[in-house]
């Protein structure tokens, strides 16, 4: 058994909270915020396993049964299916917001609202070391980050991250549409940027557009302009489209550690890589990080389990990283030779069963 802290207590802190109480270890989860940012989340396949195995049952969302990739203007596409790769459902959309709510509700009398002001990794004479604002001071075991990189903490630690700007803005917000397609999903490439389009309800879906700065601004100040360009932009099988929150607008900032532990200590989530929005994959890769750690603290000690988890855990990350920032690159581009070839591409790799599974299970979280 293991004694942990965790600081942070968004879905990669609670699961992770929950993960390891389950396994057996002594848990104190930190986290003073009580607002979380709404967005909408493809949760993969093996997310929802693990969510599973601790017992967070999901009642809200849809079943993703269907990706179809498209871009606007031109005829070729890619329709993924589930059962036709072998798989009942790619994963599940789902609201941040009723996910927070069942995390919290499942998490209950786990959550301590106190800051965090310091941390200190371990040393030849000691644990890691937390100090919260309260002026306790507490040695666990293992102390995961899992923060969001926001408190600074993995800074003062000298896990500084590499940032790299994309040069561009999401919007990210939930529209109803006249004509739903029950459990499909888009990925719509336009020529003002890629648009993905998650069904989380009968008929509403949540969407990330990543767009230029100047693009994403003059929209966010005009819900007409907005709906509009939506309009437009959304494959007309949808139909009419209305918004139904407020759009949130991020910039689109790479955050990356390539080593994101230390001697007790190791970082979970955005605070460790914050990658491209429009593939959906941040949460997942996180917690596919999650349950390495799991399994690895199960046989090992906690600076020889973190080794081995992330050891195991790294070319999935790295491949996840390029293949979502790739998205950005390949379909962001206006050039009428590039248009055609990427139109021909889909059109082909529509006709290529086993490569639409291995794309479907890359999603999923299934690398092979």
């Amino acid at each position: 058994m293991v004694q942990i802290g965790i600081i942070g207590g968004g879905p990669v802190g609670s699961i992770a909270g929950l993960a390891l109480k389950n396994a057996g270890h002594t848990v104190r989860l930190f986290d003073p915020t009580t607002q979380k940012p709404q967005m909408s989340l493809a949760l993969s396949e093996t997310t929802l396993v693990l969510l599973e195995s601790i017992g967070v049952h999901l009642t809200t969302g849809q079943d993703l049964v269907e990706i179809l990739v498209t871009e606007k203007g031109l005829p070729g596409s890619m329709l993924l299916n589930a059962p036709e790769c072998g798989h009942p459902r790619f994963g599940r959309a789902i609201c941040s917001h009723d996910l927070d709510h069942t995390l919290t509700a499942q998490a209950a009398g786990m959550v301590e609202s106190s800051a965090v002001t310091q941390v200190r990794a371990r040393t030849t004479t000691g644990n890691p070391r937390i100090e919260l604002e309260t002026g306790e001071t507490l040695e666990p075991d293992l102390v995961i980050l899992a923060d969001g990189g926001r408190s600074g903490l993995s800074d003062d630690l000298g896990m500084g991250a590499q940032l790299r700007s994309f040069d561009r803005t999401a919007l990210l917000g939930r529209v109803t549409v006249e004509k739903p397609v029950n459990g499909r999903a888009y990925e719509r490439f336009i020529g003002t940027g890629p648009l993905a389009l998650l069904p989380i309800d009968a008929d509403m879906y949540g969407f990330v557009w990543s767009l230029a700065p100047p693009d994403a601004d003059a929209l966010k100040q005009s819900t007409s302009a907005l709906l509009d360009a939506l309009y437009l932009a959304l494959p007309p099988e949808l139909g009419g489209v209305e918004l139904v929150c407020d759009v949130v607008k991020i910039p689109l900032v790479e955050r990356w550690i390539d080593q994101p532990y230390r001697p007790g200590i190791v970082l979970l989530g955005n605070g460790a890589q914050t990658i491209h929005p429009v593939a959906g994959q941040g949460l997942n890769l996180a917690l596919r990080g999650v349950s390495r750690l799991v399994d690895a603290l199960a046989t090992g000690d906690p600076d020889t389990a973190v080794r081995a988890a992330f050891t195991s855990w790294k070319p999935n990350r790295d491949l996840t990283r390029l293949a979502s920032s790739s998205l950005e690159a390949l379909f962001d581009r206006g050039l009428l030779s590039r248009k055609l070839l990427t139109s021909i591409g889909m059109a082909l790799g529509d006709q290529s069963p086993w490569l639409k599974r291995k794309i479907g299970e890359a999603g999923m979280g299934i690398i092979s």
